[in-house]
């Protein structure tokens, strides 16, 4: 997880940035009704309709996302002579830190999506589209203001559904050049099987689906999301990958580096437009920082906002550092509120897993083991000796960082679910409370050591013992302070 000094630097900063998106524009149409009665004509419900709504889709719920943080942008897409294409140009119009083409083909429905919504549940939708290739003359309009526009730009996001501006691999292909020409980054949210046209980019974020028709490789567990991402990083359609899988998170693949970022959502409701805001902010937050895996730690943040909204929706900076806080406040839990989500826990079949340990001066080892234990189970329980026991382990020097700064330290790792403190000198008490799927320890203890570990084999769990990273102590790490 992002600690609260770098994503309070990401939102104070990400304003001095700019944002250039080109990409396929659409307009989401909402009718809200409620049901009552069946229609004589045929088994179909009848919609009594209440009220409608009109939203920027597509491409343009990327802009909405990076406009509600008043990120600067420029925008590139193409519409119809059409009354959808009027009503996004005037809702544009009033867009503040944004400077647009919106190209017009009169050959060319705009793209308009209608969902029809009673009693809380999407019925149907009815799609109305022109999807065809540019023509020739567009092809030099939208390229001239590419190159317009890349000029004040940080960053790049082609944002492709399909409709029309990246249909030919050519073109797509000539923008990447002329983007890495210029030494742009440009992030990929892709559509359809064939990530070849995407080749020179950055960042590609394919969903699940995507990611699978495209390489013939089912991400559905962890291992199998690192080959399906190598395999598209092997074949040169992007030098990395930022993979979405919906409850299970996010995946960043690199060349020689795998991390998964655990869903901070705690329930969804709709999941329109929720890749939009992914990399809408993981490329806002790159031009900042530079980092891949802080970047999309931000993006995990916006992304359980945004799929608790109802259709295409931006989430604000206020939204991102309450999920936040609460987020690090859920994780520091007494032992009775703990027990009390454990049934939770197990109705949703999730692994749980317990490792302790003093954790005075956390260093690259502690961060390494956690890492090791966090693959392997789906919520990770630490717990922590107190201050008073560590002393009586360690002696009156220790420990150097109180419980509270240990805590916090362990609740801002991504890869630590829930933190919990003990009084006692073991965690036997904890461990027979829990019940763990598995625990884990340092492989520098044996079995017999290892404090729980008969419990937990005769309740059917498991005991693992991970290695530790060499040279790596609190003990080692005191004394070179000590003679430095």
């Amino acid at each position: 997880m992002i600690n609260q000094s770098k994503l309070e630097y990401i939102i104070t900063n990400i304003q001095s940035k700019k944002v250039l998106v080109i990409g396929d524009i659409m307009l989401d149409k909402y009718v809200f009704g409620s049901v009552r009665r069946i229609s004589p004509e045929a088994p179909i419900p009848v919609i009594n309709v209440e009220n409608t709504k009109l939203l920027a889709g597509g491409a343009g719920n990327v802009i909405k996302n990076l406009n509600s943080l008043n990120i600067k942008t420029s925008f590139i897409s193409i519409i119809g002579n059409d009354s959808s294409g009027k009503f996004l140009k005037t809702h544009f119009k009033k867009l503040k830190n944004i400077e647009y083409a919106l190209l017009q083909d009169s050959n060319r429905k705009t793209t308009l999506k209608t969902r029809y919504i009673a009693n809380g549940q999407q019925l149907f939708r009815t799609d109305e589209e022109t999807i065809s290739p540019l023509s020739s003359i567009l092809k030099k309009k939208t390229f001239q203001y590419f190159k317009l526009f890349i000029k004040q730009s940080d960053i790049i996001i082609f944002s492709d559904y399909g409709k029309a501006l990246f249909i030919e691999e050519n073109f797509c292909q000539k923008l990447i050049k002329y983007a890495t020409k210029e030494k742009k980054k440009v992030i990929v949210d892709p559509k359809g099987d064939y990530f070849e046209k995407y080749k020179g980019s950055y960042f590609i974020t394919p969903n699940t689906k995507e990611a699978s028709n495209a390489t013939f490789i089912d991400p559905k567990d962890n291992k199998l999301v690192e080959k399906c991402g190598q395999y598209i990083i092997q074949q040169k359609w992007a030098q990395n990958v930022l993979l979405t899988r919906g409850e299970n998170g996010l995946s960043i693949i690199q060349k020689k580096n795998t991390y998964h970022l655990k869903s901070n959502a705690e329930e969804v409701f709709d999941v329109t437009g929720a890749g939009d805001t992914v990399i809408a902010l993981f490329s806002a937050a790159l031009s900042i920082t530079n980092n891949n895996i802080e970047s999309a730690h931000f993006a995990n943040l916006g992304a359980s906002i945004a799929v608790k909204k109802l259709g295409t929706s931006s989430v604000s900076q206020d939204e991102i550092l309450e999920v936040f806080r609460k987020f690090l406040k859920s994780k520091t839990l007494s032992s009775s509120s703990l027990l009390n989500n454990l049934n939770e826990w197990r109705a949703n079949k999730y692994t749980i897993g317990f490792t302790n340990g003093c954790f005075d001066l956390i260093h690259a080892g502690h961060i390494d083991m956690l890492k090791k234990a966090a693959e392997s189970c789906d919520k990770l329980i630490v717990a922590v000796n107190s201050d008073k026991s560590i002393k009586k382990l360690k002696g009156n020097k220790r420990p150097i960082l109180n419980l509270e700064a240990r805590k916090k330290i362990l609740r801002s790792l991504e890869m630590v679910d829930f933190v919990i403190s003990f009084e006692e000198d073991t965690p036997i008490k904890l461990i027979k409370q829990i019940n763990p799927n598995i625990l884990f320890k340092g492989a520098d203890y044996k079995i017999k050591e290892i404090v729980g570990a008969n419990f937990i084999k005769k309740n059917g769990g498991s005991v693992i013992r991970i290695n530790l990273t060499k040279n790596h102590s609190t003990t080692k790490l005191v004394s070179m302070i000590k003679n430095s």
